[in-house]
C-alpha cells in the first residue's frame, strides 16, 4: 500500500511541477496500469517514457497512443533481459530504429600524484645522478605536488541500468480518409 501511495504522490507532484512550468496542456502525467488499461489516450502521443518492471506489456498499448505521425518511445529497465523481451515486442508492432543504451554506475577516484623535487624541469637527469651519488639524499630534495589523477576505481562494484529508444514510424491512413482536391491546388510556378 505504502508503494502505491508513493507512485500516486509521485504522479501528482509531476503533474505540479508541468504546471508550474506551463505545460500542463502539453505533458500528461497519470498513475494508471499501463500494461493491462493502456495509456487512457489514443492517436495522441508524441512520446512515451516506460519504467515498468514489464515493459514488453505496455508496447502494444503504446501503439495506439501514439499519434498517427507516430513518436518515440523510451524504456528503462535494469536487466538485460527486461530489454531483450521489450525488443522483441517493440520489433513485433512495428516498431523502427530500435537501440539501447547501457549506463553504467562507477566511481571515479582522486589521488594526488607527488614527484621528488630532483626529478622536475631541465636538469632533472644531472639531479638523479648527483641525488644517486649523495649519502645524504634527505637534503637533495623534497616532495611536491605535482598533478591530480583520476580514474575509475578498480574495486567499485557498480550497477547498471538499460535505456531503450524507438521510433514508432507515423501510421499508414486508407486511402478512404484521404482527400486530395487537384482543383484547390496552388501551382508556384504559374504565380
Amino acid at each position: 500500500k505504502q508503494w502505491y501511495q508513493r507512485r500516486v504522490r509521485g504522479a501528482d507532484a509531476a503533474a505540479k511541477e508541468f504546471a508550474l512550468h506551463g505545460l500542463e496542456d502539453t505533458i500528461t502525467s497519470q498513475h494508471r496500469n499501463v500494461c493491462t488499461d493502456g495509456f487512457g489516450v489514443a492517436n495522441r502521443a508524441d512520446a512515451i517514457f516506460l519504467d515498468l518492471p514489464c515493459p514488453w506489456e505496455a508496447v502494444p498499448h503504446a501503439v495506439s497512443a501514439f499519434s498517427i505521425d507516430g513518436g518515440r518511445l523510451c524504456s528503462f529497465s535494469p536487466c538485460i533481459e527486461q530489454v531483450q523481451r521489450c525488443c522483441a515486442m517493440l520489433k513485433e508492432q512495428g516498431f523502427k530504429e530500435i537501440q539501447t543504451f547501457e549506463g553504467i554506475e562507477r566511481t571515479y577516484q582522486l589521488s594526488r600524484k607527488r614527484i621528488w623535487e630532483p626529478f622536475v624541469g631541465r636538469d632533472r637527469h644531472k639531479k638523479f645522478r648527483a641525488d644517486q651519488r649523495s649519502e645524504d639524499k634527505a637534503s637533495a630534495g623534497k616532495w611536491i605536488n605535482a598533478y591530480v589523477k583520476g580514474g575509475p576505481r578498480k574495486d567499485a562494484v557498480g550497477h547498471t541500468g538499460y535505456l531503450t529508444f524507438a521510433t514508432m514510424p507515423p501510421k499508414l491512413v486508407e486511402k478512404d480518409n484521404i482527400t486530395d482536391n487537384v482543383d484547390n491546388l496552388v501551382n508556384p510556378i504559374a504565380d
